[in-house]
């Protein structure tokens, strides 16, 4: 198989393809996948950087194949696999936080972390669903608890993550704000939102204290000025762990709650999700996608901020968006 192999903690460079690396039989609880298309996310960057708590958890075990999300084909299971068969189409967040795994052309994940993909469901949508899907799903209703007519204020609400939260807002009846940069306000309008700002504080203090919820995708100073945003005994998710304590710190004497989140494995909700793709109730905006080899553009570009959706890898190549 080949595979793009983060060799040490740093730049782009240390993401190195390696096309000569072999793959072993999967074991009874494994299942193994040609990956069609796999997700990159702005944690891959933080891991890659060495500054997430993945990477300071691992340490300095290298060569390591990082990538979470991803779709493609079982072409192998063990004899006993009852849930897979030889030809399926599967998605799934994998490995996560400290293994990962879908930067590669085939490899064996834990049937336990694998969901078949529905008809009328594109591969390319759903390997580039998992993780940012499961993480907005989570922080909107798990944590954030939000419920129709309520209003969510969206951070970074053009991003992988932004863009997903300010559809399944939407559609459980929210009145959804977002706050992107300017050149993204159409493109967030369009996916429902019912009022944008950009993320000048100044601008933003038009909704002031008017949130019942704030998702918090940026984090640090810009976060900590977005809780004037809230009324009073709302909560804010702050999704960045790194600067989660300092906005907790900041919120204690204003009657807000903040909550920080590790997105969890959820089968259901990543079905859920899936469905509603399936349905048309939700799309998943892939702005561009790079061959395995490129990797380290993908890296370079979603380092640079303000994409727009996911990006995504093509392990094997060319991926003619058929739907399942």
């Amino acid at each position: 198989m080949s595979a793009l192999e983060l060799c040490a903690y740093g730049g782009v460079e240390n993401l190195v393809f390696n096309d000569s690396t072999e793959v072993t039989s999967p074991k009874k609880d494994e299942v193994q996948v040609k990956i069609l298309a796999a997700g990159v996310n702005v944690i891959d960057t933080k891991i890659r950087l060495g500054t997430s708590f993945a990477a300071k958890t691992r340490g300095e075990r290298f060569p390591w194949v990082i990538g979470f999300d991803m779709s493609g084909e079982v072409v192998k299971v063990p004899k006993d696999c009852e849930d897979f068969q030889k030809g399926d189409k599967v998605c799934g967040l994998v490995g996560f936080p400290l293994n990962g795994g879908a930067y590669s052309s085939l490899n064996n994940f834990q049937a336990s972390e694998l969901i078949k993909i529905p008809e009328g469901c594109g591969i390319k949508v759903a390997g580039a669903l998992p993780l940012a899907g499961l993480t907005a799903y989570q922080a909107l209703f798990d944590i954030g608890h939000l419920q129709p007519e309520q209003t969510v204020i969206i951070s970074a609400a053009a991003g992988g993550v932004g863009h997903l939260a300010v559809q399944l807002a939407k559609n459980a009846g929210a009145r959804v704000l977002g706050i992107c940069s300017k050149e993204n306000h159409q493109f967030v309008k369009d996916l429902g939102a019912d009022g944008v700002a950009e993320y000048d504080h100044e601008e933003c203090l038009k909704w002031q204290s008017e949130a019942d919820l704030f998702i918090d995708l940026v984090g640090g100073q810009s976060a900590i000025n977005n809780l004037s945003l809230l009324k009073l005994n709302a909560t804010m998710v702050s999704v960045p762990t790194v600067t989660y304590q300092a906005v907790r710190l900041a919120a204690t004497d204003m009657s807000i709650n903040v909550a920080g989140m590790v997105v969890k494995q959820n089968k259901a909700q990543l079905k859920k999700m899936l469905d509603m793709i399936a349905d048309g109730d939700l799309k998943v905006h892939i702005s561009e996608s790079f061959f395995l080899k490129d990797g380290a553009k993908a890296h370079a570009v979603i380092g640079g901020g303000h994409t727009i959706g996911k990006l995504i890898l093509l392990p094997n190549g060319i991926v003619r968006e058929v739907k399942v």
